[in-house]
């Protein structure tokens, strides 16, 4: 890989950001995963249902995902309602089963559609593989996920109680432990959903960029709506709502950010 200035590089980066309309494209995503965010919960709580060994996992996948992605008002909106609506949604059987494993597949398609755009890559994946992927990576993916988070969980711990650890010192472990989880779940998406193939060095350090964005937005953000009360204000009860919409909106601003110096890089 030849030496690619600082400049140069985010040149490249703002220029596909540019050409696919950056914001624009991150208020698709975000539209079509709000819309899209219970069906697919739905399909991976009806393919857990079949295995109730893999429970444990997609709960501790539900459990890092809403303490360490989310702010804490958002966290508790999406555990009570969305979380709430899929686990009841997931005993559907027959036609209705079909439709929801429908609108799931079409809003991880586009994910793919925006991500190539970025690549400027026109050709998809056949479209048989590319559901049969895709309804994979939403059934079996999260129970994946969860599996490496509890292997890590348990090493982490393990390894606290063999060297006695305190507390402070175990909080710490902890958050560099989540850190690196997001760091790997950005890596994985910048290698795999590319119609081509990706260097696995281009997708870690564009999984590293996205994944430190994503840290301090997510400080910051919550640090604003700590510290600002115009969003209760104005919403009341509702505010946890307009709140968790924001918040979509910058994590894909931050996914599409990552994936622009993902595909700079292989320039």
């Amino acid at each position: 890989m030849a030496f690619v200035g600082p400049f140069t590089l985010v040149s490249r980066v703002i220029r596909r950001l540019d050409g696919v309309g950056w914001t624009r494209a991150a208020g698709s995503l975000a539209f079509t995963s709000l819309l899209g965010l219970v069906p697919m919960l739905t399909v991976a709580f009806a393919f857990v249902a079949q295995f109730p060994l893999f429970q444990e996992f997609l709960g501790t996948l539900e459990n890092y995902l809403l303490r360490y992605t989310l702010p804490e008002t958002a966290s508790t909106l999406v555990r009570t309602y969305i979380v709430g609506m899929a686990a009841e949604a997931a005993s559907m059987k027959g036609i209705g089963i079909v439709f929801v494993m429908i609108t799931a597949i079409l809003v991880v398609d586009l994910v793919e559609a925006e991500i190539n755009a970025i690549w400027r890559i026109a050709k998809k994946r056949p479209l048989v593989r590319r559901a049969l992927m895709y309804l994979i990576g939403i059934t079996a993916g999260p129970v994946l996920v969860g599996a490496g988070i509890v292997v890590i969980r348990w090493v982490i711990t393990t390894s606290i109680s063999a060297a006695a650890i305190d507390d402070a010192d175990v909080s710490t472990v902890v958050q560099i432990a989540a850190y690196l989880i997001s760091v790997l779940g950005f890596t994985l998406l910048y290698v795999l959903a590319p119609a081509r193939k990706v260097r696995w060095l281009h997708g870690f350090i564009g999984g590293l960029v996205a994944a430190v964005a994503f840290e301090i937005t997510r400080v910051g953000f919550a640090y604003y709506v700590a510290h600002s009360p115009s969003y209760e204000v104005l919403y009341g009860a509702l505010a946890a709502v307009p709140i968790f919409m924001l918040w979509v909106y910058v994590f894909w601003l931050i996914v599409l950010a990552g994936a622009a110096v993902t595909a700079a890089l292989a320039e």
